[in-house]
């Protein structure tokens, strides 16, 4: 398998040798398999689907605990959370005494904490076993799907007993694999409007984590899945979704994919709607008229660079490098390259 990035020069604490070859992962059809639904309904609806990761040494807790401690400490790369949330919280609550990395990691089996371990596919141990599943799942979706794709990711979670992960939607295309504990896992139509109206989608793609309302009386519309190791689920871009974990200690795996047609396209119109609003500007719904979209993915692009060229250089995770998944064989899909992560 193809990989256009090195592993970035941040890992200067990279794995030992003993240590990266004392775990043996599952290959091919064994780690995850098609099972016709990816190329169905791949970013259209939820679906249940099999891996072979069920409770992996490689993602067990002190394993995990030395992934963190590679892991650039910058926020693009590490996030976590302490105390119990509610539903409807944001998602930057943290109702507890802030913790560190550490203490969090060691105490999570009774301390009401989440922890996300992004960008693991560029990790010396993690990586092969998260690239594969990148490039198998990719290779699972349809022609028109591999084109709309323009990089992967992926993210480790780790979530206390019965701990709830509030309800908020995504721009990126997600599978969830459940590897250890039970998620219990309700989400919500992508494509209701009447659940997600588009001024919820201007402020999230604005800059708003917390631009999902959560509506109760809306409840039993939700998909409902009960997840177990060995089994994951699709969540499309903009569907809506909260997460019950279960008695146990869970961990999981998130993969996920920027869209062409969201992070270029759409992010881009409701983004100058959201200014236009401010104007005080009733703006034109996205899908209304393509010249007026047009318009305003050109006009957001362009105020992207002029922000790019202006300000000042944050921390390295402005430019870090990415994964594009490979072409599948026999496709006339080109590579394609982003500069940043940042220029979406």
């Amino acid at each position: 398998m193809e990989v256009i990035y090195k592993i970035m020069a941040a890992y200067t604490a990279n794995a030992s040798p003993i240590e990266s070859a004392a775990f043996t992962a599952p290959t091919g059809a064994a780690l995850v398999a098609d099972n016709g639904e990816f190329s169905r309904k791949f970013n259209r609806s939820d679906f249940i689907f099999e891996h072979g990761l069920a409770n992996h040494p490689m993602f067990e807790l002190s394993a995990l605990a030395k992934l963190a401690n590679r892991i650039p400490k910058f926020q693009n790369f590490v996030y976590w959370q302490n105390g119990r949330v509610k539903v409807d919280d944001k998602w930057s609550a943290n109702p507890a005494p802030r913790l560190s990395l550490e203490q969090t990691i060691e105490g999570i089996a009774g301390n009401d904490s989440l922890v996300v371990l992004k960008h693991a596919e560029q990790d010396p141990v993690y990586g092969p076993v998260l690239q594969e599943i990148l490039q198998r799942i990719y290779s699972f979706t349809s022609p028109d799907a591999q084109r709309d794709i323009v990089l992967g990711e992926s993210l480790i979670f780790l979530n206390s007993p019965n701990r709830k992960t509030a309800y908020h939607l995504d721009l990126e295309s997600n599978f969830l694999l459940q590897v250890a504990g039970v998620k219990l896992v309700h989400v919500f139509d992508c494509a209701d409007r009447s659940l997600t109206p588009h001024l919820e989608l201007e402020n999230h793609c604005g800059g708003d984590d917390n631009g999902a309302i959560y509506k109760p009386a809306r409840q039993n519309d939700a998909h409902f899945h009960h997840l177990t190791p060995g089994h994951g689920v699709h969540f499309p871009s903009m569907a809506p979704h909260w997460v019950q974990n279960a008695d146990e200690l869970s961990i999981s795996i998130n993969i996920n994919y920027d869209l062409v047609s969201v992070h270029h396209r759409l992010k881009r119109v409701y983004r100058v709607n959201r200014m236009m609003r401010r104007l005080g500007i009733k703006p034109t719904d996205p899908g209304k008229s393509r010249v007026r979209d047009a318009l305003k993915q050109r006009l957001s692009t362009g105020m992207g660079a002029m922000r790019k060229t202006l300000r000042p250089k944050r921390d390295p995770t402005d430019s870090y490098p990415v994964r594009r998944p490979t072409p599948v064989s026999g496709s006339s899909l080109e590579a394609r390259r982003l500069d940043s992560r940042s220029s979406t």
